[in-house]
């Protein structure tokens, strides 16, 4: 769904990008910064063009922090299979805390309209705080709260304190270039060519966000963009955080990919929701690499056959070794081929797992653990919402491994997330290795009996 926030010209806007409140791991795999707030961003683009005056505050990289994004504990929440391993984890508030934020704010001239946006579902409590201060700080000011919360959850959301709660995109917004100026990595920006996608994977909601549309832009302009960007602001690496970038592919990916390797930019592309495997042909990996694409993800997510199925997935393990093969044949290899792939999915076991990522090195391919967690309105609700139910969004966070079981335990999965999430090792050095760590020695009995094999499984 679109609509309109509105904001008459010559009136100021504040946009905030919150803090988040989650599991040490976030931090520990650097994934608290990983991704700029581009939706917001995008909006100040858009306001400033409605001739508004905008102000940014970035909670997760404002200087205020000097470094430190983790701030304090603001809760402890159980973990999965509690019962048989009693393990709970510590929720740390990361990013500007109150007195921070309330400091921050008083800096700044007072708003007409204060926007604050959230992606993540199990991340409320630290957006109703930010309401809260900044209703402190700006009484008058009309707080609006948007983002994915907002549109998959606006009953939660209501409860932030908001005078608004915005579902979906704002007209106009959607393929507003990024304020650059706004990013603290000049080298680095964000475009966008397709929103939506087609495909309903029961474990995703990017349907729920966009009505179940798609809408795209001409990729002349994509194209444009990004050359007015380099110019401007000698930017090299431009990300696609294009839901499925393989919509109508010869409407729209392959001329953008034919003008930007036509006119020799010197740039980095890349992909970061990946690709289907059973879309990548030969043509599209030449095409990829002659564009300056570096690296090259695939969605595999599930071995299992049966699970592929439930989840609506569009291919198989068969298209996804066919595609790795045509991607390593024009060099996309070890950390530059990577594959997302799910971990602590109800039913899953440690031990398919464990075969999974050895199947991936195996390959060549670097594995992109993809930590699970049960997302309201996705299709997994109607499979496993029982078993969450009664739970607070933020205890879904997904490092709380819900799902965990005898089978699947708590600290099999973090420590498996830790060793091997986006990191590649030969299996000649696992098999090597000498060491008592259950996980290591699991994985060399599956090596020993080729149990990581598809023939095996």
């Amino acid at each position: 769904m679109t609509g309109s926030i509105h904001v008459d010209g010559n009136r100021r806007v504040l946009l905030v990008n919150p803090p988040i409140a989650d599991t040490v791991e976030v931090e520990q795999q650097d994934m608290v910064t990983a991704v700029e707030p581009f939706g917001l961003l995008r909006l100040a683009t858009h306001f400033r063009d409605a001739g508004c005056a905008v102000d940014y505050l970035d909670c997760l990289r404002d200087p205020a922090l000097e470094g430190r994004l983790r701030r304090h504990v603001r809760k402890v929440l159980p973990c999965g299979n509690l019962d048989e391993e009693g393990i709970s984890k510590e929720i740390h508030h990361f990013g500007l805390d109150a007195m921070l934020l309330g400091a921050r704010l008083r800096s700044l001239p007072a708003p007409d309209v204060i926007g604050i946006g959230s992606i993540f579902t199990w991340h409320g409590d630290p957006v109703r705080e930010t309401v809260e201060v900044c209703r402190s700080v700006f009484p008058r000011a009309r707080i609006v709260v948007g983002g994915n919360v907002a549109t998959l959850c606006p009953d939660e959301a209501a409860r932030f304190g908001a005078d608004e709660v915005f579902r979906g995109d704002v007209d106009g917004a959607v393929f507003a270039p990024t304020a650059a100026d706004l990013i603290a990595d000049r080298y680095t920006d964000f475009l966008r060519m397709i929103k939506g996608c087609p495909n309903r994977c029961s474990y995703c909601v990017t349907h729920c966000l966009n009505d179940d549309r798609v809408v795209a832009r001409p990729p002349g302009e994509v194209f444009d963009e990004l050359v007015a960007k380099k110019a401007a602001n000698g930017t090299r690496n431009f990300i696609l955080y294009d839901d499925y970038v393989l919509y109508r592919q010869g409407t729209y990916l392959d001329p953008l990919l034919d003008r930007i390797a036509e006119a020799r930019l010197d740039i980095a592309l890349e992909f970061a929701l990946g690709f289907a495997a059973n879309k990548v042909t030969g043509k599209l990996a030449d095409r990829l690499r002659a564009a300056g694409v570096e690296r090259v993800i695939l969605a595999l997510e599930t071995l299992r056959e049966e699970e592929s199925r439930a989840m609506h997935r569009p291919h198989h393990v068969e298209g996804f070794v066919r595609a790795v093969e045509l991607l390593k044949a024009r060099g996309f290899k070890g950390r530059n081929l990577r594959a997302f792939y799910l971990i602590g999915l109800p039913n899953q076991t440690t031990d398919e797992i464990l075969r999974a990522i050895l199947f991936l090195y195996s390959l060549g391919v670097t594995p992109s653990l993809t930590t699970y967690t049960l997302t309201p309105r996705s299709g997994d609700m109607a499979r496993y919402g029982h078993l969450a139910k009664g739970r607070a969004l933020d205890e879904l966070g997904p490092c709380l491994w819900r799902f965990a079981h005898p089978g699947m335990r708590v600290r099999e999965l973090d420590a498996i997330y830790r060793y091997f999430h986006e990191k590649f090792f030969p299996l000649s050095r696992i098999m090597a290795s000498s060491t008592a760590d259950p996980v290591i020695c699991a994985m060399q009995e599956i090596l020993r009996n080729g149990r990581h094999q598809p023939e095996k499984w």
